[in-house]
């Protein structure tokens, strides 16, 4: 049987989240099967094109203002100084270190996830939590496909990925909606506990005293 393409199959992943986990778990399809590997390196080329559309963008708007601010020497003379650009050059240097380091915090988010997912699949007793756990984050990679819409690609970059964890969630640790909800939720939890942690060593720092 010929697997699909890279592409096509990382597509697929994004448009067919719940489709493509049974057929992952079925295992007789011609949809390819991802490693963590091959899906981080596919979201890196996108992470890079959005880079480069938001650099060149930024070029784009300088220009635009420097058409203008040579049209009217009157409106734009607040702006005139030698920190106009402070902001634009910021915004070029993060977007250059996000792209660099990309695959550096991804690998942590994956790490973390997938630490998470086993940690459920074995209370669950689920079989091979920890290869389902790696399908679950390869799938739920595709979502930086988004990352290459203009403006609005970024948010809906996070939101298609919470909707392609919740169904890997669902159909590879065989849960229900509810636990689905919850295993998602499980960093808030932990944030939360942190922070009620902090909060409480601080009152009793101030008692103490």
């Amino acid at each position: 049987m010929v697997k699909k393409g890279y592409l096509s199959t990382y597509f697929h992943y994004l448009v067919h989240p719940f489709y493509t986990h049974e057929l992952l778990l079925d295992g007789e399809s011609d949809l390819r099967r991802m490693t963590v590997g091959e899906s981080l390196g596919l979201s890196w080329i996108f992470v890079i094109i959005n880079g480069v559309m938001r650099i060149i963008l930024i070029n784009f708007v300088i220009m635009i203002y420097l058409s203008l601010y040579h049209d009217s020497s009157s409106i734009f003379d607040v702006f005139d100084n030698s920190d106009r650009f402070l902001g634009f050059y910021f915004i070029i240097l993060s977007t250059i270190l996000d792209v660099i380091f990309y695959p550096l915090f991804m690998l942590f988010f994956i790490q973390f996830w997938e630490f998470v997912l086993k940690i459920f699949g074995g209370a669950l007793k689920v079989e091979n939590a920890s290869d389902k756990a790696a399908e679950i984050m390869s799938v739920a990679m595709s979502s930086h496909i988004l990352t290459i819409v203009p403006i609005f690609g970024g948010f809906a970059q996070k939101f298609a990925s919470l909707i392609l964890m919740f169904a890997g969630i669902k159909k590879q640790l065989n849960t229900s909606t509810p636990m689905a909800l919850c295993i998602l939720a499980f960093p808030i939890f932990i944030m939360l506990g942190i922070f009620c942690l902090i909060m409480l060593t601080y009152i009793l720092s101030l008692q103490a005293v």
